[in-house]
C-alpha cells in the first residue's frame, strides 16, 4: 500500500511539474527585480531623494509672498479733538446745527502687499543644500544597487535550493527502484530456501526508510517552490525550475580579481565614500550659518483705510548677521569638524573589511571548487562499490548489510555533490557581489 500511495505521489507531481513551464535562473532573476518588496521600496526611496533634489533646486528663485486683509470696526481707530478756535464758530452755524468736537478716522479699510526676496548670499548654504541633494540621490541610486544585489542572492539561493531538492528527490527515486528490484529478489530468494527471511526485513526496512525521506523532502521541494514563489512576485501561483545539476563536466575557477583594485567598484565602498562626502558638506553647511546673509527684493503696497487708496512700491536690502549665534556655532562648528574625522576613520577600517572580506569569499569559492572535485570522484567510487556488491551479494560472497551499506553511500555522494554544486554557485554569485566585476573563468 506505501509502494502504491508513493507512486500515486510521484505521478501528481510529475504531471504538476509538466503542466508548469519552467523558470531559468535569470528568468527567477528578473522577475524579482521587477517585483520584490525590497526592490520596490529602494525604488520609491529613489524617487523621494529626486523629490528632494528639485525642492532644494527651487530655493535659487526668489521667495514670492502676498498678504491682503480688510477690517471693520464698531468705532474709529484714530480721535482727534477740534482745536477751540473751531468750536467758537459754533455761534455761526444756522440754527439747529452743531460744531463736532473732535474727528474719527479708520473705520473701515482694506490693504495688501506682494513681496519678491532673491537670497544674494547666504553663507553658501543654498548652493551646499543642493550638492546635499544631489548626493542624496546619488546614495539611493547606489542602495538601488545594494538592494538589487540583496534580492539576486536571495533568488539565487531560493532557486538552487529547489534544484537541490529536485535533484535529491531523483536520487531517492533511483534508489527506491532498486531496492524494489533487490526486495522482489530476495523474496524469490526466500521462498526457495536460499536466503533467510532476515534479508528480506533488511531490505524492507530500507525502503520504508527511503519513502520516509522521499516525503520529507517533497513537503521542503513544496515549501521553498513557495518561498521562491513569493520571492519572484508570483505568490500563489505553481512554477518550477529548468537548471539541473550536471555531473559529467567540470566546472571551471574562475579567476581572482585584484582585490584592492575592486574596492572602489564595491556597492559598500562607495556609499562610505558618499557619507564623507556628506559629513564635508555639512560643515560648510554649519559655518554657513555663521556667515551674513544677504537678500534684494522688491515689495508693493496698497492700503485704502481712509477712503483715499493708494499703491506704494519700494526696493528693499536686508543683511542678517547672527551675532549671537556665533557663540554656539563655534562649537557646532567644531562638532561637525570631528564627524567629518569619524566618517573618513570610517571609511578607511570600512575599506579594510571589505578587502577581507573578498579574500575570504574567494577562499570559499577555492574550497568549494576543490569540495566539488572530490565529490565528483566520490560519486564514481560509490557507484563501482555499488556494483561489486551487488555482484558479489548474487554471488553469495558478501551480506545483505554491506550491500545496504553501499547503496546509501551511492546515495550521501549524490546528495553531497549536489551540496557541493549549489554552494559553488552560490558563493560564486557572492564573490562577484563582493568584488563587483564580472567574473571571468579560466580555459
Amino acid at each position: 500500500m506505501k509502494k502504491i500511495l508513493s507512486t500515486v505521489l510521484c505521478l501528481i507531481c510529475c504531471c504538476s511539474v509538466a503542466a508548469q513551464t519552467p523558470l531559468a535562473l535569470d528568468e527567477c532573476k528578473l522577475l524579482a527585480r521587477e517585483n520584490n518588496i525590497a526592490m520596490r521600496t529602494a525604488q520609491n526611496s529613489l524617487q523621494q531623494a529626486e523629490q528632494q533634489q528639485k525642492q532644494a533646486f527651487t530655493n535659487y528663485f526668489p521667495q514670492l509672498s502676498a498678504m491682503g486683509g480688510g477690517m471693520t470696526a464698531n468705532k474709529h481707530l484714530m480721535q482727534m479733538d477740534l482745536p477751540a478756535e473751531l468750536s467758537a464758530m459754533a455761534a455761526m452755524l444756522p440754527a439747529g446745527a452743531t460744531m463736532p468736537t473732535s474727528i474719527g478716522m479708520v473705520k473701515h479699510g482694506i490693504m495688501g502687499s506682494v513681496s519678491a526676496m532673491q537670497p544674494v548670499f547666504a553663507g553658501g548654504q543654498i548652493v551646499n543644500g543642493n550638492k546635499l541633494a544631489q548626493l542624496g540621490v546619488e546614495v539611493s541610486r547606489i542602495q538601488l544597487e545594494a538592494s538589487a544585489d540583496e534580492v539576486e542572492l536571495a533568488t539565487e539561493w531560493y532557486y538552487w535550493q529547489v534544484v537541490s531538492l529536485k535533484e535529491k528527490l531523483t536520487t531517492l527515486g533511483s534508489l527506491q527502484r532498486m531496492l524494489e528490484q533487490l526486495e522482489k529478489d530476495v523474496t524469490v530468494s526466500v521462498h526457495a530456501g536460499v536466503t533467510t527471511r532476515n534479508d528480506l526485513l533488511q531490505v524492507q526496512l530500507k525502503v520504508n526508510e527511503v519513502e520516509s525521506q522521499t516525503v520529507q523532502v517533497q513537503n521542503a521541494l513544496a515549501i521553498c517552490l513557495q518561498l521562491l514563489a513569493q520571492h519572484v512576485g508570483k505568490s500563489g501561483e505553481d512554477i518550477d525550475v529548468a537548471e539541473r545539476v550536471p555531473y559529467a563536466d567540470s566546472l571551471l575557477l574562475p579567476l581572482r580579481h585584484d582585490h584592492l583594485a575592486s574596492l572602489a567598484s564595491t556597492s559598500q565602498y562607495r556609499l562610505m565614500e558618499r557619507n564623507v562626502e556628506a559629513s564635508r558638506l555639512q560643515l560648510k553647511m554649519k559655518i554657513g550659518e555663521n556667515l551674513p546673509a544677504v537678500s534684494a527684493g522688491a515689495v508693493y503696497t496698497y492700503n485704502d483705510l481712509m477712503g483715499d487708496g493708494r499703491g506704494v512700491g519700494m526696493l528693499i536690502a536686508t543683511v542678517s548677521v547672527p551675532i549671537s549665534g556665533w557663540w554656539g556655532g563655534s562649537h557646532a562648528i567644531r562638532k561637525q569638524r570631528l564627524a567629518l574625522d569619524n566618517a573618513r576613520m570610517q571609511l578607511t577600517d570600512a575599506s579594510e573589511k571589505l578587502v577581507i572580506n573578498m579574500d575570504n569569499c574567494w577562499a570559499s569559492v577555492e574550497t568549494c571548487h576543490r569540495q566539488l572535485a572530490i565529490a565528483r570522484k566520490s560519486i564514481a567510487q560509490s557507484e563501482e562499490n555499488l556494483r561489486l556488491n551487488n555482484d558479489y551479494y548474487r554471488a553469495g560472497t558478501t551480506t545483505m548489510s554491506d550491500l545496504l551499506d553501499a547503496q546509501s553511500s551511492y546515495q550521501q555522494s549524490r546528495d553531497k555533490y549536489v551540496d557541493a554544486y549549489i554552494d559553488y554557485q552560490v558563493n560564486l554569485l557572492k564573490y562577484q557581489q563582493a568584488t563587483g566585476t564580472t567574473l571571468c573563468f579560466t580555459k
